[in-house]
């Protein structure tokens, strides 16, 4: 299908849906609109405000079923398109959701977890059977249709649901876009912790495969052994040299403090247990810099390729966070958005990896390295520096202020314990930011930001 028949295809499906009521059921309609390909542009061209509104107003059995399979499809090769359908409709949904003018509707299709959505005209249909968007829903995280049709209604299938209740379709499209930030040959590279030293063991082995003799094989043992103790000496002055220079980064950072009169924070506290501050893997994090060692990150020289598919992701996250956005400034409650503090939760999927992948995005990015013209060039990995500053900011601008207090697990990692993580507001961006002390990281921060503001200054002049 060429562009200019794709683009008027996906027209007369979305003209269908304005104008009449299609069936949750239709898979032949709905299947055919995933699946016409269609550029961000001509998506934001071809649903237009006016018509998401209509759509909306008149026609919202329409719109959720539409926003529920695009949610339940964004682990689907049709993914792209899903998201780009999110992320235009999405602000009109909250145009109209609790920060805004307040929709029964809307709220029932954000918020409820089964209940029937009636139709706002007749207030006689269910817009999407409970049934229905339970088992569509149900194969988003997992794939298992758990609480469809063709799942046992009773017997030891009754305590299944009670124990997985269906989650909301808000929380589960915000989940999904924090996974599909960090989704192997998506938005990153491929990993594979422990790849190179189980390489490292097969060579090795298949080295001696053709030795059959008995004196082959003892002398094959012994040059075993030989090999572990000499891999087990250099991993222990990996170790030590690891050590020191963690100390020696501790001492730094020590003395530079006394410097402008700043407390050491040489002492923590020590919890069993708690949520992780940690990039973990830390291979994933989208750039070196704050948080992860260089030689730990495997996305800097390849993560460029994903570019464009973490632009189409980061501008979802962003839409489904801008509800503050339909509040009166003097009235702003950094407290009251339900999609940030799922989004800012101890349990976001990704939330640690996602923090540095931002962070390091933007100041480790220098806008003269490919600059034409202009604070930023308009290349795929600009538009991936100016979203990852939007959205770190948005996420940064709401819940509680983050506790600076150091706290450490038994095995010397940062963390938070649960008590503090479950408090109402609590917001983890803003916790790993107050745990950022040392004087390295805050250097490099400093300096990417120095250098972004005065790349604007320059080139105005």
């Amino acid at each position: 299908m060429g562009a200019s028949a794709s683009r008027e295809k996906f027209r007369e499906s979305f003209t269908e849906l304005i104008d009449s009521d299609i069936s949750p059921d239709d898979a032949e309609f709905w299947d055919e609109l995933w699946k016409i390909p269609s550029s961000a542009e001509e998506v934001f061209e071809l649903i237009s405000p006016r018509s998401a509104r209509f759509l909306r107003d008149e026609r919202f059995d329409n719109l959720a079923t539409l926003f529920t399979q695009a949610t339940a499809r964004l682990n689907y090769v049709s993914r792209v398109n899903c998201v780009r359908v999110l992320t235009r409709v999405l602000p009109f949904l909250l145009e109209k959701g609790d920060l805004g003018t307040g929709d029964e509707n809307v709220e029932s299709l954000c918020w409820g977890t089964g209940e029937p959505i009636v139709d706002s005209i007749d207030g006689d249909r269910t817009a999407v059977s409970a049934a229905y968007r339970d088992s569509i829903v149900g194969k988003l995280i997992g794939g298992d249709d758990k609480y469809g049709a063709g799942g046992s209604g009773g017997g030891s299938g009754g305590s299944a649901l009670d124990d997985d209740a269906p989650e909301p379709l808000a929380l589960l499209a915000i989940h999904a876009a924090m996974h599909m930030l960090f989704l192997p040959q998506f938005t990153c590279d491929f990993y594979e912790e422990g790849e190179g030293e189980d390489d490292g063991d097969d060579n090795s082995n298949s080295a001696s495969d053709d030795s059959h003799s008995s004196g082959e094989s003892r002398s094959r043992s012994r040059k075993g052994g030989s090999k572990e103790g000499f891999l087990d000496r250099v991993e222990r002055r990996a170790r030590e040299e690891e050590q020191a220079e963690k100390e020696a980064e501790e001492k730094e950072d020590n003395i530079m403090k006394k410097e402008v009169g700043l407390k050491s924070n040489s002492r923590a506290r020590y919890v069993a247990s708690g949520i992780l501050l940690q990039p973990k893997p830390a291979c994933i994090v989208w750039n070196k810099g704050c948080g992860v060692k260089s030689k730990t990150s495997i996305q800097d020289s390849n993560g460029r390729k994903f570019d464009k598919n973490r632009v189409e992701v980061l501008r979802l996250l962003l839409s489904a966070c801008c509800d503050p956005l339909y509040t009166m400034a003097e009235d702003y409650n950094p407290l009251a958005s339900r999609w940030l503090s799922v989004a800012t939760a101890a349990d976001a999927p990704n939330a640690i990896c996602l923090f540095y992948s931002l962070l390091n995005t933007i100041v480790t990015y220098d806008p003269k390295s490919g600059l034409t013209g202009g604070a930023f060039a308009p290349d795929a990995h600009a538009k991936v520096v100016g979203l990852s500053a939007q959205l770190l900011c948005v996420l940064l601008d709401c819940g509680l202020p983050g506790n600076p207090e150091m706290c450490k697990n038994d095995d010397e990692e940062a963390i938070v314990d649960f008590e503090e993580a479950a408090k109402t507001g609590f917001n983890i961006f803003r916790t790993t930011l107050s745990r950022i002390t040392s004087s390295k990281e805050l250097t490099l921060i400093y300096d990417g930001l120095t250098r972004l503001l005065r790349n604007v200054h320059e080139s105005g002049n």
